[in-house]
Parts: structure tokens; sequence; C-alpha cells
């Protein structure tokens, strides 16, 4: 492919599947290495024909000391040279931590969001290939996936993450590269097969390709096609979801669990994938172990599993629950005064009633073992009221510094304080 040809690509994978309009702010996210300049080099001149206005960033992870330095003064330099702005992230990261490989990589994509939200960019661009697409779903089914996993990687992510290279192979960029004579960094640390993903590049690919010259190519049309049964599959979960939903109240969600069984389990699957992946703002979803142990629990089989210690499952009745992990109370909003107050972090409102004149300190906040309220436990309370024991611990109450002085209800409350939830199906 000639470099006007490899332009062609880029332009038509820019305004095609990323979804890049002309005018638009683009981020460049550029390591220096070889796939990231040739990225710079035809995101700058697509920009020339798009109109679009770039800037450039760069992530120090901090691992490989005075090499990382030098790669983000090389870049910067680059940046210099064209008039663009340059945008350095420095992450610090120690070398010795566990799976520095993953954490590198999400403590990456971190900053690269923040950053573009902050900077006010409609999209940031990486280098990926369609030989990084090859090595990705080749690690996922070594980890252990399912259909969304042998999706891979797509050109346009939720968070504005494009991948205009994702069509061109590994080669193809390298040629760019020396018709154009690029200058580019080598990072040592791609050498070492210690890591997963450079083991899968420098290992198992070659032998792939001893099976098949266009290994890469059949890889990543895998992908192309477990994508389109996977969207076939999310539209099944979706409605799943919709139709076995008790109650939903974003950091805890219940689902019947009757419903649920009558599901195949393909979309059952697809539907707890989906369900903790939206709850832990992790869209990469669950390995295979994992899924299989939440399946546990919606067969019976175990009473609850935590997912990276962020989102528990656990069955409560004839409900499947799912509820954020952390400490409590879930939420604690003070109050001034009477009225109607909303709680974001279970998207539920209550009306509050204070005494005529109450001026002291009040605080709106998730219901806590020991809890009282005149001499009550507000556990029987909520018993009494038939407050689903899952959701007994998200529950609102009102507190002062000596004690309880309500508990939200569903109706008319008596008594000079009050709480009332805005509707009665638990925020379906």
């Amino acid at each position: 492919m000639q470099g006007q040809d490899l332009l062609d690509t880029f332009l038509s994978a820019l305004t095609g599947p990323c979804r890049v309009a002309g005018g638009e702010p683009v981020l460049v996210c550029v390591s220096g290495g070889m796939d990231s300049m040739v990225l710079l080099d035809l995101a700058r001149r697509a920009g020339q024909v798009l109109g679009l206005s770039l800037g450039v960033m760069h992530v120090d992870h901090g691992l490989r000391g005075r090499e990382s330095e030098e790669d983000a003064r090389f870049v910067e330099e680059r940046c210099r040279r064209l008039s663009l702005p340059f945008h350095l992230a420095r992450l610090c990261m120690e070398p010795l931590a566990a799976n520095v490989e993953e954490e590198a990589r999400e403590r990456r994509y971190h900053a690269v969001r923040e950053f573009r939200e902050l900077g006010g960019y409609a999209s940031a661009a990486t280098g990926h290939t369609l030989d990084d697409q090859a090595e990705t779903i080749i690690y996922r089914v070594i980890r252990g996936t399912g259909i969304r996993g042998l999706s891979g990687m797509d050109y346009r992510r939720h968070d504005g993450i494009i991948r205009p290279m994702l069509g061109m192979t590994r080669a193809q960029v390298a040629d760019y590269a020396a018709r154009h004579g690029l200058d580019f960094v080598h990072d040592a640390s791609n050498d070492h097969t210690r890591h997963a993903r450079n083991l899968i590049r420098r290992c198992i690919m070659p032998v792939m390709r001893q099976v098949n010259p266009r290994a890469a190519h059949a890889v990543a049309s895998l992908a192309v096609i477990a994508r389109q049964e996977g969207d076939v599959l999310e539209r099944l979960a979706d409605d799943l979801g919709h139709d076995a939903m008790v109650f939903d109240w974003s950091i805890i969600r219940a689902f019947g669990l009757h419903e649920l069984g009558c599901a195949a389990e393909a979309v059952l699957r697809r539907f707890l994938i989906g369900t903790i992946a939206s709850m832990t703002g992790e869209q990469r979803g669950m390995d295979a172990e994992q899924v299989d142990r939440v399946m546990r629990v919606v067969g019976g089989d175990a009473a609850a599993h935590a997912v990276r210690r962020k989102v528990r499952v656990c069955r409560d009745g004839n409900l499947l629950v799912f509820h954020s992990m952390g400490k409590r109370p879930h939420y604690v909003l003070a109050i001034d005064r009477a009225g109607d107050v909303s709680i974001p972090g279970i998207r539920q409102n209550v009306h509050i009633t204070l005494p005529v004149g109450y001026s002291g300190r009040l605080v709106l906040r998730s219901w806590l073992p020991g809890d009282r309220m005149e001499g009550r436990r507000v556990s029987d309370t909520l018993s009494a009221m038939r407050v689903p024991g899952c959701l007994r611990p998200f529950w609102p109450v009102l507190a002062s510094d000596g004690g309880v002085v309500a508990v939200a209800s569903e109706g008319p409350a008596a008594g000079a304080y009050s709480l009332v939830m805005g509707g009665r199906d638990h925020g379906r």
C-alpha cells in the first residue's frame, strides 16, 4: 500500500467508523514508537484535509527511568517542530507492581480520558493496528472470553477514544514510516517476553503465520463476525434486563430469578456481563471464570460472589441482586431545610418535613447497623415496612447527632419529622 492509499484509508476510518467530523479538536496519543509516530503524521495530513484542530498527549509511566524521560523529550521536540500543542502526563508507577502491564494500560487510558475531557477534545486517537487487534483477541482467548471478548477493539469507544489505524497491518505502517523517513524511538520493554502481550507478538503470532501468512487478518475477521453476533445478543440481553427488573437504584439493582432462569444461557451470560460492567464502569467485561462464578449464584449453587471487589452479586429470596461494594454509609447529604431532595447515589427523591422553626444539624444518609429511632431498632422498622433485606443498607434515613429521627416511607408519614419516597416501585 502506497502512502497516499494509507492516508485515504486513514481518512475513511476517521470519517467513517471513528465518527470524526470536520473541524473537530482531536487529541493524538503519541508514545514516540513507530506506530504512534505514523499516527501523528497521518493525523497531521488528515487534519489539513478535514480542518481538524490537533493536540498531542504523551504518557510517561515512569517505569524506565531516563529512557522514559528521553521518549517524552523526543515527542515534545517533534510537536515543537510541527507547531502542535504538547501535553505530558506523568504516572510515576512502580516497576515491581503486581500485573504492571495491565495496571499501566488502565492508568494510561484513565489519564487520556481525563485530559480529553478537560482539554475539550472531541476524541483521542491511538495507534492500534490490525496486528494489535489480532494479538488482543488471542490474549483474551487465552485468559478465557466469550463473544464480547472475541469482538476485539472497536474503531470508536464509548469514551471518545478512537483507533483510526485499526485496519492497517504493522507491515504497512512500517513501510509508511520508511517511505516518509519518520524517526521514532524503540521501547526496549517491548522486547521482554515476560509480558503476555509481548510473548504473543514475538512467539505465538509468528507460529500462526507459518500456518497462515494472513493469520492476523483471519483473527481480525473473526472480530467482525463476533461483533455482529454480539450485537444481537446485546439486544436480547437488554430485553431480558428490562423484563426481569424489579428495582434499579443505580448502585443496587435487583432482577427476578424466575425471568432470568427462563432465558437462554448465552443471553443470560451477556446480561450478567453487561450489568456488572455498567456498575463498575469497566466496559471490558469479565473473564470466563468470573462469569461462571456468577452463574453459580444464579443457579443457587453459591450464595454470593464479589467481582473485582467492586460489585457483589447475591440471591435474596426470589431476587438476584447486584450492589456496589464500599464503606457505609453509601451516601451522606447535609440537610438544612425542608422540601424535596434528590439522592444522586441511588437516583431517588424524598420529601422532607421538619418541625416548624427547626435549626439543628441533620444528615440524609443510608441506614447503618445499630441505628435506632425513639428507642426502637431501625432494622425492625424496615422489616415491618417489608423493605427487602438487600435494599436496607441503601435505604434513606434522616439523622441528627442524637440518632435517627425519620425513616423513608412510601406514603404519608405522621410526626414532626418525615421522609416520603417519590414513587412506589423502588425506582424501576
